[in-house]
């Protein structure tokens, strides 16, 4: 007996012992329910400023508890979107709803779009001007008419029959003459369009379901009429049962062309790609540097947020505790494995440029320039010699912020000359009362201390407003 007992007491232990050990290795539970929300591409912390930034902060993360409090009530994917995305466009921070940009004849003309996984459910509208919360009209074209999308005078018709608010559209305008205002990064964007706006929420709730919804103001100073990516389904906003939820923003007629949505969840069904890699080859192989960002979630709760820019707006949380907020993510939020890659490498450089340039400091602008008096760089037939005579030639040329204006590098190409050298071709655009733009040849080579410039040569569209 003494035997048994002996061995039945080593036994219990053993099992003790093995039930944690296993317990412990166990992968840790997946998400029941999960949401990713946005506020904007583009502009770093830095460039939007120390004010801005926090209450840029505040917001997301009040809008985020909105969510998080939603769905731990066991609330669904589609009303979450909605009161996520309500919550955003009407604080004027935000370019959506109340934050809105204006077109180049000084009115708000506002695009949304709303898509639900169980049926493909989609609704949209563009270019509503009196709507408070286009989100909540988008909603209505899907569930209360068989169309998908509505425009213009049409989508405000509409509207008055919908139990929506509707608003004088000096609502959209009042905050644009406020001095206060001047804090306000929609605003500002007026000046900076190297913030790309907009709003967008995906969600995944707790009873296996996914929603995206999209909103924006469009793009400061665009023509009258003109609709972006975010109430084109496929483009910016897609949901899919099984798949994923994604919305972006960013620049939407690239968003449009590429239809990047739709592809994050064709590449997910046909090639059984994990969203995470999905979303990196859109962000990092189909569009080019500087264009946007995304956010989506997967019918697992994987939550994905990645921008090709110097910063995104951005904030997640799911059932497990998580809940986080960020205005930049390292690396972009892509893969690590992906961001050590030359290009991955140059590109984050340029980008870091643009931010230093956009933020008056020429100083910081020129540290990824070849430090030696072998540096050269030619610009309008004058070719300069060395970094300190090149650097002396930007101060020279730019001696004030307004002389600066604000830069964009856009349409990047590369092209390997060695393991240790690379040709980048690209287009550069000026923003300022005399606006300029050309073409640009970077050779990089790559020094213990990193890549740095050790050829610049630019050149100058005859157009001084290139597209």
């Amino acid at each position: 007996m003494k035997f048994n007992a002996t061995i039945l007491v080593s036994a219990i232990l053993l099992a003790l012992f093995s039930t944690r050990s296993t317990h412990s290795e166990e992968p840790a539970m997946k998400p029941t329910w999960a949401i990713v929300i946005h506020g904007g591409a583009g502009s770093s912390p830095a460039q939007l400023g120390d004010a801005s930034s926090r209450q840029r902060t505040a917001v997301l993360q009040r809008a985020l508890q909105t969510g998080r409090d939603m769905l731990a009530g066991g609330g669904t994917a589609m009303d979450t979107v909605e009161a996520v995305i309500r919550t955003l466009e009407d604080n004027p921070i935000f370019n959506a709803g109340r934050g809105s940009v204006l077109t180049n004849d000084r009115r708000v003309e506002m695009d949304a779009s709303v898509m639900d996984d169980k049926t493909l459910g989609c609704g949209a509208v563009a270019g509503v001007t009196k709507v408070k919360n286009p989100i909540s009209l988008a909603r209505q074209v899907m569930t209360n008419t068989k169309h998908v999308l509505l425009v213009g005078p049409g989508a405000d018709e509409f509207a008055e029959t919908q139990q929506v608010p509707l608003v004088d559209p000096k609502y959209f305008l009042s905050q644009h003459d406020d001095d206060e205002a001047a804090n306000i990064a929609s605003v500002n964007q007026e000046e900076d369009e190297s913030h790309l706006g907009t709003v967008g929420c995906v969600v995944l709730d707790s009873h296996g379901n996914l929603a995206a919804g999209t909103s924006t103001g469009g793009t400061a100073k665009k023509l009258p009429g003109r609709v972006g990516d975010s109430p084109i389904v496929g483009a910016g906003t897609y949901a899919a049962n099984g798949l994923c939820a994604v919305s972006g923003t960013g620049v939407g007629e690239e968003y449009i062309r590429n239809s990047v949505a739709y592809d994050i969840a064709a590449q997910m069904r046909y090639a059984s790609k994990s969203l995470e890699s999905s979303v990196t080859e859109i962000m990092q192989n189909r569009l080019q540097p500087g264009i946007g960002g995304l956010i989506a979630v997967s019918q697992t709760g994987e939550i994905v947020m990645q921008h090709n820019t110097p910063g995104m707006s951005c904030a997640a949380a799911d059932s497990t505790g998580r809940f986080e907020t960020h205005l930049i993510l390292d690396n972009g939020g892509a893969p690590a494995d992906q961001t050590n890659s030359p290009e991955a490498e140059i590109t984050a450089l340029i980008q870091q440029q643009a931010s230093d340039w956009n933020a008056g400091d020429i100083d910081a602008f020129m540290d990824v320039y070849w430090k030696s008096d072998q540096l050269t760089f030619s610009s309008a037939g004058e070719v300069t010699r060395g970094f300190d005579a090149t650097w002396q030639r930007y101060k020279k040329r730019y001696p004030t912020s307004k002389e600066m204006g604000k830069l964009t590098f856009t349409e990047l190409e590369f092209l390997p000359l060695s393991g240790a050298a690379m040709q980048v071709l690209g287009v550069w655009k000026l923003e300022r009362d005399e606006p300029m733009g050309g073409r640009f040849t970077l050779v990089f080579q790559r020094f213990p201390e990193g890549w740095r410039i050790v050829h610049d040569h630019t050149s100058k569209f005859a157009d001084p407003t290139p597209q």
